[in-house]
């Protein structure tokens, strides 16, 4: 009875520790393409939302199309971007390159989002 109870605790000790190491907090992802500040950004790509600490405060999403690029976005596009994650749809986003306090910090913001519309409503 009392291997059986030492048993059990251990595995759940071991269990603990393993959610522990897969909960800690992962690196942000920097982003690959970078342009001039206020360069015009025009693109089609899907939308994550943003994991991670963001070196500024509006970054709230990733753009993924041929490179991972870190959007900040308004209300209203903010809110379609959110459904084009929550959907895995992809989007045309456009918007002007911007420059945070770091030099590894640039990030689109975005002036205008428009959702594809999916053929047949399946492609």
């Amino acid at each position: 009875m009392i291997r059986i109870k030492s048993a059990v605790i251990a595995a759940v000790a071991l269990a603990g520790s393993n959610l522990s190491l897969s909960a800690a907090a992962r690196p942000t992802p920097t982003p690959h393409a970078v342009a001039p500040k206020g360069a015009h950004f025009d693109a089609v790509g899907r939308i994550s939302m943003h994991a991670g600490q963001p070196c500024t405060s509006q970054i709230m999403f990733d753009f993924r199309g041929k490179t991972v690029i870190w959007l900040a976005a308004p209300k209203r596009e903010s809110a379609i971007l959110t459904e084009a994650a929550r959907h895995k749809q992809r989007v045309q986003v456009t918007g002007i390159w911007r420059h945070g306090a770091t030099p590894a910090c640039a990030f689109v913001e975005v002036t205008h989002a428009v959702p594809e519309k999916k053929f047949l409503g399946i492609f």
